[in-house]
């Protein structure tokens, strides 16, 4: 059955399910949807809304993640969106560039480190001597983490796996209020 004209269409890979908005001949002109991933709460959101006013060359984010290869495009991808941003792919290194270099966002994978009590978070958190920086977490899929036990764990929002660079830019571009620093 072909789909409705403009009607969402699911679509579900072996890893990741996705929402596209279909456009026919007869769509209108704006009513395509071209970023194919669900925009809801459930899939990215921030909990904790916080600013902060930087420099574009002051603003620091930290990926913290186990796969150095899409942790790598992703911290490029950053850099190329005027985010200095570094990765850490193991606990160690996550703590050592937080306490010498000071990043103020943490994208951190649930996964890294092995533990599934958010050990990572809570420490950070409980060392965390800056009140302004934000901690997203880059939460399960298949299973879903409920977004409760990450909210009591310490993380300010998260992003479901695999995570959007643009959604993750607008957490970005939000949390620096990219529009109001000249």
């Amino acid at each position: 059955m072909p789909p409705i004209d403009g009607a969402p269409m699911r679509h579900r890979g072996a890893r990741c399910a996705t929402t596209v908005t279909v456009r026919t001949a007869s769509s209108k002109e704006g009513d395509l949807n071209n970023r194919a991933y669900e925009t809801s709460p459930a899939q990215c959101s921030l909990w904790n809304r916080k600013k902060l006013r930087l420099q574009p060359e002051s603003r620091r984010v930290l990926l913290a993640l186990p796969e150095r290869v899409l942790g790598a495009s992703l911290a490029s991808l950053f850099e190329l969106k005027g985010f200095p941003a570094q990765l850490a792919a193991d606990v160690s290194s996550a703590r050592n560039i937080v306490e010498q270099w000071r990043p103020h966002v943490l994208f951190l994978d649930t996964r890294i480190g092995g533990s599934g009590n958010y050990a990572l978070v809570r420490a950070l958190r409980e060392a965390d001597d800056d009140a302004t920086r934000l901690i997203i977490a880059m939460s399960g899929f298949l299973p879903e983490e409920p977004i409760a036990h990450l909210k009591e764990a310490g993380y300010d929002g998260h992003c479901r796996r695999p995570c959007p660079v643009w959604q993750m830019t607008d957490l970005l571009d939000e949390f620096f209020a990219c529009h109001a620093v000249r």
